[in-house]
């Protein structure tokens, strides 16, 4: 099959080729971590396939790995693809399967045709390709050694897998790096999905209550930022230990029924399907505003038994959801992730953090799979160090080290019953 097939038109490469640049100047972790694993050589010749929204940031992920001797492969769906880039990697020989202008029939045929090329590693984001190997396309685990796995919603579904022993590889839990969540989920996520849901509707947050469904890394995230943005924060949550975080961090705590009715803004961040229902759309007043900032759809569903019919788009990104005659509520991106679909995606400085991740999970992969055994991983502790030293070199700041007598303190179990300086 023809690369154009794949993707949109090749003759956008030179546009897609300058965000690319663009964003490698600000990605310092992911530098070394390309650096680190071209000198290893551990993955020259092998096979790694990406399955990120397709952007910038991710595009220079796939060509460091393609600079490391890896032949690489991507896959996007439509609502996350940007065509111009698409074409810049394909330039670069990168085989990309990720069309904007695809439907969802023509978005399963360039997952399996992804599929077709036998990957070894695979970056993986939700978990919806291992899944879908796994019981769809069970003849692909004969080459899959291992995966790297991005975000909560898709470690939350491994780590089921492997309680029922239906998990074949290793897999590296990289959205449960430090580097990852405190980073990431919270400053990364928190921003891009309220400025996403501002820029689309063209509209402000100062004196209005959004409600934040979840409340875990991503929800304190949003939180936050909409309250710096003169929000009024109510949190809805079926976990009391975060509910009582919220509470403590200032923000108001109740059910989303209550919520309803007084919301003017409502982003889901539980990374579960069905978090927000039609039944409760129904509660909102006109004009409510209602984003994704999790996992994406079927997070937020409006069908059912008695589903609300979705209008036309009034503006980019955005679409009427008809409740009765006198309200209307508006869907951001057709219930996609709004950060994604809507926007550019997290800020570059974060996101350099968590492909740094990725990339040093993947060289992991390859040297120690065996060593692994299926099941779901950690990070390393020393991969989540290295991105961060990373990060702190370049911007010129230094760190303490803990002294010997820190070092033997630590170490012990034992009282020291000596008064004087510990020689």
């Amino acid at each position: 099959m023809s690369v154009g097939d794949n993707i949109v038109d090749i003759a956008l490469a030179e546009d897609g080729l300058d965000r690319i640049t663009w964003a490698r100047e600000f990605m310092p972790a992911l530098a070394d971590a390309g650096r680190d694993l071209a000198a290893s050589g551990a993955v020259r010749g092998r096979r790694i396939g990406v399955v990120l929204m397709l952007e910038p940031k991710t595009a220079t992920l796939a060509l460091t790995l393609a600079e490391a001797g890896a032949k690489v492969s991507l896959y996007c769906d439509a609502s996350s693809t940007t065509d111009s880039v698409a074409a810049a990697l394909a330039v670069h020989g990168v085989r990309v399967y990720a069309r904007s202008d695809a439907e969802e029939s023509t978005d399963a045929v360039l997952l399996d045709r992804f599929i077709d090329d036998n990957v070894e590693f695979l970056i993986d984001d939700g978990a919806r390709c291992t899944r879908y190997i796994h019981t769809d396309r069970p003849h692909a685990l004969g080459a899959l050694v291992g995966v790297a796995e991005e975000t909560t919603s898709g470690v939350r579904p491994l780590r089921v897998m492997a309680a029922e022993g239906a998990l074949k590889v290793p897999c590296i839990a990289a959205n449960d790096g430090r580097a990852k969540q405190l980073f990431d989920n919270v400053y990364g996520t928190g921003q891009s999905v309220v400025m996403s849901v501002v820029d689309a509707t063209n509209t402000q947050l100062q004196g209005k209550t959004v409600v934040v469904v979840g409340y875990g890394f991503v929800g304190n995230g949003i939180a936050s930022c909409a309250s710096a943005l003169g929000a009024r924060v109510v949190v809805t949550e079926i976990d009391p230990i975060r509910a009582l975080q919220a509470l403590h961090d200032g923000h108001r705590v109740t059910t989303l029924e209550r919520a309803c009715v007084i919301g003017d803004v409502f982003i889901t961040a539980t990374g579960i399907g069905f978090s927000l229902t039609a039944d409760h759309a129904r509660l909102m007043k006109d004009g409510a505003i209602l984003a994704c900032g999790g996992a994406g759809r079927p997070e937020i569903h409006l069908g059912g038994s008695d589903p609300l019919v979705i209008g036309d788009e009034v503006r980019p990104h955005v679409r009427g959801v008809r409740i009765d005659d006198e309200r209307t509520v508006f869907l951001i991106a057709d219930g996609h992730c709004s950060n994604i679909a809507a926007a550019e995606g997290n800020p570059i400085e974060i996101m350099d953090l968590s492909l740094a991740l990725q990339c040093r999970s993947i060289q992991y992969l390859a040297e120690h799979a065996e060593q692994l055994g299926v099941g779901v991983h950690d990070v390393p502790a020393q991969i989540d160090d290295a991105v961060a030293r990373s990060v702190l070199v370049a911007q010129a700041v230094d760190i303490d080290t803990p002294s010997l007598a820190q070092e033997r303190h630590a170490s012990t179990w034992r009282t020291n019953h000596n008064k004087g300086e510990e020689k």
